[in-house]
């Protein structure tokens, strides 16, 4: 909390965040929530290692999610060149990761196990239910989403919300150099007439400072980054197959 408060000097009130810096490096101003993250297991040996190619631009923050529970989330470790990430503790299971850049991410979420048959219908009415819910982030943007429609219809989607108007600090000052970014995996269900936000899983959430790139990420799906199947050691996967940065 030192940290996040020595680096933008006030706390965010408004947004309710607690935070502190991500990590050490060129993005100054720039910090991340610590509290959305699911401790290493010590008991587990399992884990992912890997490099990003030197095409791209150095990782800033690294998210591995088990597919068979995505209420849990675990943080990387970036070395300090940010070419290189480390899991530790990740009990056997299969991940999927995310890969967040200073101005765009990549991610390899499966987001339904059957091809996806929404509607243009279904699509629409998603896309208004996301678009009410947390008004404290005026823009919205729905990089994908999966799922099956009809009666109990699901889905899921990958979200990114950011607060682009002015936010009141706590000692009630007004700043619009500064934004608040959050990226999400938003889970719906179809009820009655309409689609349902049952919970969102957030994986990412930061302050971007005035010297940072503002407004939403750019966003690909990189399907090299699903699936990862982790049991009693840690797995390295070498380079990362990534795109060039869009």
């Amino acid at each position: 909390m030192k940290a996040c408060v020595h680096a933008m000097g006030r706390v965010l009130a408004l947004a309710g965040l607690l935070c502190v810096v991500a990590r050490s490096g060129p993005v100054t101003g720039t910090k991340q929530s610590t509290r959305l993250y699911t401790p290493p297991d010590s008991s587990a040996p399992g884990g992912i290692m890997f490099q990003v190619p030197e095409r791209v631009a150095p990782v800033r923050a690294a998210v591995a999610v088990p597919a068979l529970s995505r209420e849990k989330a675990y943080a990387g470790q970036i070395s300090d060149d940010g070419r290189r990430v480390v899991f530790h503790g990740l009990p056997t299971d299969r991940y999927d990761l995310l890969l967040v850049f200073d101005r765009w991410f990549a991610e390899g979420f499966l987001l339904h196990r059957d091809p996806s048959t929404l509607t243009p219908d279904d699509q629409n009415g998603i896309r208004e239910t996301i678009e009410r819910s947390v008004p404290f982030f005026d823009t919205k943007v729905i990089h994908r989403c999966e799922g099956v429609g009809g009666q109990a219809g699901r889905a899921a989607a990958v979200l990114q919300e950011v607060r682009t108007r002015p936010v009141t600090l706590q000692d009630a000052s007004v700043r619009t150099d500064i934004q608040v970014r959050s990226l999400k995996l938003a889970f719906l269900e179809e009820v009655g007439p309409g689609w349902h936000l049952v919970r969102t899983r957030e994986l990412l959430r930061q302050e971007v400072g005035p010297n940072d790139a503002k407004g939403v990420l750019r966003h690909v799906f990189v399907p090299a980054l699903q699936g990862i199947r982790v049991l009693d050691s840690v797995r390295d996967l070498g380079v990362v197959d990534l795109p060039a940065p869009p």
